[in-house]
C-alpha cells in the first residue's frame, strides 16, 4: 500500500510581530509559499500540519492568526489535518477554526491516528493521557491496515537523541504503538527535527519547523513498509548568488498582495542576491480596461499619445525607494504586432533591468488558428524585438501554451540562434507556465544565458526558484550553476 504525504512543522505566525521567533512575521506567507508548492509540484494524497500554527496565545489576535491560515490550508488541493500545538492556546477554540482532527482519519487506505488532548509537563515537555494510550488499541482492533499517529510533541526513544523534549511517559506509549503495530509517528515542536529512526515495529519521525531558515518541510513517501523521506527547503541557497529578475509590484492591475518593501524583505529571507521590478509598462500607460482589451498589441504607444495615463513616474518614484543595488529597477514591455516594444523611449532608458514578452500573436486570436503561420509570426516579431534593447525574453513559448496549442518544437533553434546573435538571455518561468527542458537545454549548448524569473504577482512566489533548479538538475546541472545565468 502506498501513499504520499506533505509534513508541516512550527509554522509560528504572529501577525503581531516577532514574539519568539523573527520570521514569524512572514510565516503566513511561508506557509502559502509551501501549500502552493505542495499542490503544484509534490501533489500528496494529505498533507499534515503538526501544532505551534500560532506563535502567541495571549494576543487578543489569535482567533485571526488562526482564522487566516485557515483560509490558507484550504487551498490545499488534498486531505489536510492540523493539530494544536503548545502555543496555539485552548484545543476547543482551535478546533473550532480548524477542523477537528476526531478520535482517527482514514485517508487513502491509511488510517490517521491524532493525539491533541496530550498534558503540558514543566520544560516545554508532555504526557500522554491513559485514555488516549488506550486508544491505541482501539484504533488497531478490527482493522488490518496501516496506522500513523500524530502529535505536536516530539516523540522519541529516552535518552536516543539530543532532543530536550519528550512525553514524559515516551516508553510506554512507544511499547503501546510497537505492540499495536502502528507504521510511523510523526511530531514537531523540536524545531530542529529528528530524522527517521526504527523502534521495532514503529518508525518515528520529527518534522523540523517550517519558521527557522531555511524553511524546511518534509515529503514522506510510503510504500509498504518501506518510508523514505525529502526534505524541502523554501529559502534558495545563498551560495548560488540567485536574482529574481521578473518582479511584480502593486501598479500591476493583475497583482495579489504585492508590495515593494515587502518583496525586497523577502528576497533576503529567501536567500537571493538581488531583485528587480519588472512592471508590465502597458500597465503604467492604460487603464484598466485598454489592458484587459488589449489594445497595446494593435497599436503602439505612439499612437495612443493623449489616451494614455501617467503611472510611469510614481512607479519609478517608488521602486528607486527600495535598497540599492540589491533591488533594481526595470520594465516588462510587451511586443506589439507591429514588432516594436510597447513602452516610452525615456522610460526605457532608465530601467536596469529590461524585459520583454511576447503576450499575443495575431493568428492565435483566430477562432481556428494555423499553428505554422503562428510559428513563422512569432519568429517575425522575435526577429524585431531582440534588437529593441531588451534583456531578456520572458516566458519564451508560453503565448502558445496559454492559447491552448502546441508548442512548435521546430521553434527552439530558430528562437536559440536569435537569442545568441542579439545576447538577450532566455527566462525561465514557472508562473502559469512550464518551460519546455528541450529549448533550455539547446540554449545552455549554444551559450545563451538564462534568467530565473518568478514572474511573482503574489508575495510568496518572490524568489520561489525550486522548479527552476530541479528543472535544471534534471538536464545534468546539479551544482554552480552562476555561469548559465545572467546576473
Amino acid at each position: 500500500m502506498k501513499i504520499k504525504l506533505a509534513v508541516i512543522g512550527d509554522v509560528h505566525y504572529s501577525a503581531a510581530g516577532p514574539v519568539t521567533r523573527p520570521d514569524g512575521v512572514v510565516a503566513d506567507i511561508l506557509l502559502l509559499r509551501a501549500v502552493h508548492r505542495i499542490n503544484r509540484f509534490i501533489r500528496p494524497d494529505a498533507t499534515l500540519v503538526l501544532g505551534d500554527l500560532i506563535d502567541k496565545i495571549d494576543s487578543a489576535g489569535t482567533a485571526e492568526d488562526l482564522q487566516r491560515l485557515r483560509a490558507i490550508l484550504d487551498l490545499l488541493q488534498c486531505p489536510w489535518m492540523a493539530l494544536p500545538g503548545n502555543h496555539d492556546g485552548n484545543v476547543d477554540r482551535f478546533c473550532r477554526i480548524l477542523p477537528d482532527a476526531g478520535q482517527w482519519r482514514d485517508i487513502g487506505g491509511f488510517r490517521f491516528l491524532p493525539f491533541v488532548h496530550d498534558r503540558e509537563e514543566p520544560g516545554f515537555n508532555a504526557s500522554r493521557l491513559p485514555a488516549d494510550i488506550e486508544r491505541i488499541a482501539a484504533a488497531r482492533a478490527g482493522y488490518a491496515g496501516p496506522i500513523i499517529a500524530v502529535q505536536h510533541i516530539s516523540l522519541h526513544p529516552p535518552g536516543c537523541d539530543e532532543c530536550p523534549y519528550n512525553l514524559l511517559n515516551a516508553a510506554e506509549t512507544l511499547d503501546a504503538l510497537n505492540r499495536n503495530g502502528v507504521l510511523l509517528s510523526l511530531g514537531g515542536h523540536y524545531h530542529e527535527g529528528i530524522p527517521l529512526m526504527n523502534t521495532g515495529a514503529t518508525s518515528i519521525l520529527v518534522a523540523p519547523a517550517l519558521v527557522e531558515p531555511p524553511f524546511p518541510f518534509l515529503e514522506v513517501r510510503i510504500d509498504g513498509a518501506r518510508i523514505e523521506v525529502v526534505r524541502h527547503e523554501l529559502k534558495m541557497p545563498p551560495a548560488l548568488q540567485l536574482v529574481d529578475h521578473h518582479i511584480h509590484t502593486s501598479f500591476a492591475y493583475c497583482n495579489e498582495n504585492m508590495d515593494i518593501p515587502r518583496s525586497a524583505d523577502l528576497a533576503r529571507r529567501f536567500g537571493l542576491a538581488g531583485l528587480a521590478f519588472t512592471e508590465h509598462a502597458s500597465h503604467l500607460y492604460l487603464t484598466r480596461d485598454q489592458v484587459d482589451a488589449e489594445i497595446q498589441f494593435h497599436k503602439s504607444l505612439d499612437q495612443l499619445r493623449g489616451k494614455t495615463t501617467l503611472r510611469a513616474p510614481a512607479y519609478f518614484e517608488a521602486v528607486r525607494a527600495a535598497p540599492a543595488p540589491f533591488a533594481r529597477v526595470g520594465l516588462e514591455v510587451e511586443c506589439a504586432f507591429d514588432g516594436s516594444p510597447f513602452v516610452a523611449a525615456e522610460d526605457f532608458s532608465r530601467c536596469e533591468t529590461k524585459i520583454g514578452a511576447i503576450h499575443q500573436l495575431p493568428e492565435l486570436l483566430k477562432p481556428k488558428p494555423d499553428l505554422e503561420r503562428a510559428g513563422n509570426e512569432y519568429l517575425g516579431l522575435l526577429a524585431s524585438f531582440v534588437k529593441s534593447g531588451i534583456q531578456i525574453l520572458a516566458h519564451p513559448f508560453r503565448v502558445f501554451r496559454r492559447s491552448a496549442t502546441v508548442i512548435p518544437p521546430q521553434l527552439f533553434l530558430p528562437v536559440c540562434r536569435l537569442l545568441r546573435e542579439s545576447g538577450v538571455a532566455a527566462e525561465i518561468n514557472f508562473h502559469t507556465n512550464w518551460p519546455p527542458p528541450a529549448f533550455i537545454r539547446q540554449c545552455i549548448e549554444a551559450g545563451v544565458k538564462l534568467s530565473f524569473g518568478s514572474d511573482a504577482h503574489n508575495l510568496y512566489e518572490v524568489g520561489e526558484f525550486a522548479p527552476h533548479l530541479a528543472l535544471l538538475r534534471s538536464l545534468g546541472y546539479d551544482g554552480d550553476i552562476r555561469a548559465l545565468l545572467i546576473q
